[in-house]
């Protein structure tokens, strides 16, 4: 019976023991595996910074290609911009080399036009006279401005004013309370104004002397009221070589009868194409002004030309740079024309 009581408690002891044997087994074996997956995160967190560092570095290197990409794109569409503004200036120049070239219109197209003082419908349009004659120099340069006035001619006035620079104006009627206050500064600053159009609708103004007249009447009249100024100088819309020929001439015929002179252009800017950069056009004038004898700049100063205006100061830098003077063209300065012989010759 001890015996037996003996043996329990033994056994009971020996099984408590080999649990424990096996519990501490476990246990090791389990903070091995622990420790092993411990050592493969503390890897894996290693290689994932890496993979993190690299990705991070192929993103910056990424943006930094593509922002390049990008720079070069718009300097290419910028020369491109540039390609096109150039090839739309050299096509102004041949079309106008063409229309010079030209053989005259026959001398029987259309009617003829004959001034009959007892049936003149426009008795006051006449050019103011002008008496004294101012002194030649040997580098002028006449800048002219079409289309105007626009809320940029207060821009240019104020950029020709800094380099004591006078210049021309050829305006076209405006129903703008702020834009016709424009035509006495013009006036006042020093400048020459001159007439454009009042719809410069080709295909209006050309059809014949009587619709010119009916149209430069009306904005002769707008500038009269405006300002008290009596215009002497006008351009042709487009040129005088636009148009029929033969109607032309009797235009011109009309017009010189009047009073009037007419000025075309031996320098383009270019500015009259929407592709024209502002870079297009200080090379076009400042490549081109020594060039000719008699340098007469056609620009623009209407709505949307802020090529123009951002070109100007470049251009009047450079001019002033070569020792030209700003001058404004009237009545003594002899008259760039594309179209000659304006009598029928």
């Amino acid at each position: 019976m001890k015996k037996k009581t003996f043996i329990i408690p033994l056994a009971c002891a020996a099984v408590l023991l080999a649990a424990c044997a096996i519990l501490g087994y476990l246990y090791a074996s389990l903070d091995t595996r622990f420790r092993k997956l411990e050592t493969e995160a503390f890897h894996l967190k290693e290689d994932n910074s890496d993979l993190n560092s690299q990705l991070k570095n192929s993103a910056s290197k990424l943006e930094e290609t593509s922002s390049k990409l990008k720079e070069n794109t718009s300097k290419l569409e910028e020369q491109e911009k540039y390609m096109a503004g150039q090839k739309d200036y050299i096509s102004q120049l041949s079309d106008q080399i063409q229309s010079l070239t030209d053989s005259t219109d026959s001398e029987g197209e259309g009617d003829s036009w004959e001034y009959d003082p007892d049936s003149d419908a426009y008795p006051n349009l006449y050019a103011a006279s002008e008496e004294e004659r101012p002194k030649n120099g040997a580098k002028y340069v006449y800048l002219t401005f079409d289309d105007g006035p626009s809320s940029l001619t207060p821009k240019v006035l104020d950029l020709l004013d800094q380099y004591n620079a006078k210049a021309t104006f050829f305006v076209v009627q405006k129903n703008n309370e702020e834009y016709e206050a424009y035509l006495s500064d013009i006036v006042e600053r020093g400048h020459v104004l001159a007439l454009h159009s009042y719809s410069h609708d080709y295909n209006e103004i050309y059809r014949s002397v009587d619709a010119f007249l009916a149209d430069y009447e009306k904005v002769y009249d707008w500038v009269k009221e405006k300002t008290g100024y009596t215009p002497s100088l006008f351009r042709f819309p487009g040129g005088s070589n636009n148009g029929s020929s033969y109607v032309g001439r009797q235009i011109i015929a009309e017009m010189e009868r009047r009073g009037f002179t007419y000025f075309d252009w031996s320098v383009s800017s270019g500015d009259g194409s929407n592709l024209t950069t502002t870079q297009n056009i200080i090379d076009n004038v400042c490549s081109r002004v020594g060039t000719v004898d008699l340098p007469v700049v056609l620009m623009h100063d209407g709505s949307g030309k802020d090529a123009t205006l951002a070109a100007l100061p470049s251009v009047l830098e450079y001019l002033s740079g070569e020792g030209y003077e700003f001058r404004s063209l009237d009545n003594h300065v002899e008259p760039v024309q594309f179209r000659k012989g304006t009598h029928g010759d």
